[in-house]
């Protein structure tokens, strides 16, 4: 259950709406404070909350810092996520051109695909095998180079296709769920991140369970994955519309 704090449409400009279990209340600027604290908390406690160690204390250890977590401190779960209010049928999405939408389609579309099918294909199977070897190389990071080989050429190593989806899935999220009007990054888009956070987290669990030989947690990590990957997915299939392209695949089979 997520909550909503907007500042008031009533004539008291200190006054914000905040939303619990489905009722708006009218609460000061203290006692909204005070509710969301509690709410934190409580989240903290039930393993939803704060994670230092994981995201940092500025959340610059995650693959998009400025994402839900960041502004409310919650991590909703993957089905917490699409029943909030943000997103349909309970919300109504942000508006962006079917311009916008279709130009981020058009530069993302193939590498989203693509990670969405080796999920789905190749790490499943690998997993299912205990692959590790195989497991490591279809997660790998990448990484950054020093100078340049002897054409010119950098020496960086990238990505995987995995890790490549992840990125371009943040990066098309802004393209779906917000416009260059918007003054700041909607709350559809900051939840959208979340997922593709804790999706980019659950490789890294992933990645540390066949570094370990640990078949058990490796399914477990791959099961999570695929929920906070699908929740996404079905959140940004809203906006895409027959003129903007196909609305992509979740990831089916279990593990």
């Amino acid at each position: 259950l997520l909550p909503l704090l907007l500042p008031a449409a009533a004539p008291a400009a200190d006054t914000f709406e905040y939303v619990e279990n489905g009722e708006a209340k009218q609460l000061t600027e203290i006692q909204a404070r005070d509710a969301l604290t509690k709410k934190v908390e409580a989240a903290t406690a039930a393993g939803k909350g704060l994670d230092l160690e994981r995201r940092g204390q500025f959340n610059e250890k995650a693959l998009f810092s400025e994402d839900f977590y960041f502004k409310y401190g919650l991590r909703p779960s993957a089905s917490e996520a699409l029943a909030s209010p943000y997103v349909p049928p309970q919300g109504e999405l942000p508006f962006s051109p079917v311009q916008r939408r279709y130009n981020g389609y058009t530069k993302y579309a193939s590498r989203i695909t693509t990670g969405i099918e080796a999920y789905s294909g190749a790490l499943r199977e690998a997993v299912a095998g205990g692959r590790w070897a195989e497991v490591a190389t279809l997660l790998d990071k990448g990484s950054k180079g020093k100078g340049s080989n002897e054409k010119g050429e950098g020496s960086g190593q990238p990505p995987s296709e995995l890790r490549s989806m992840c990125r371009a899935l943040g990066l098309f999220g802004n393209t779906a769920l917000q416009s260059e009007n918007d003054s700041g990054t909607t709350a559809a888009n900051l939840l959208a991140r979340h997922l593709v956070n804790e999706l980019y987290f659950s490789m890294d669990d992933l990645a540390s369970a066949a570094q370990g030989g640990d078949k058990a947690a490796a399914k477990e990590a791959w099961s999570r994955g695929r929920d906070y990957l699908n929740s996404y997915l079905r959140i940004v299939n809203y906006p895409i519309i027959s003129r903007v392209g196909d609305k992509f695949s979740v990831v089916e089979g279990s593990l």
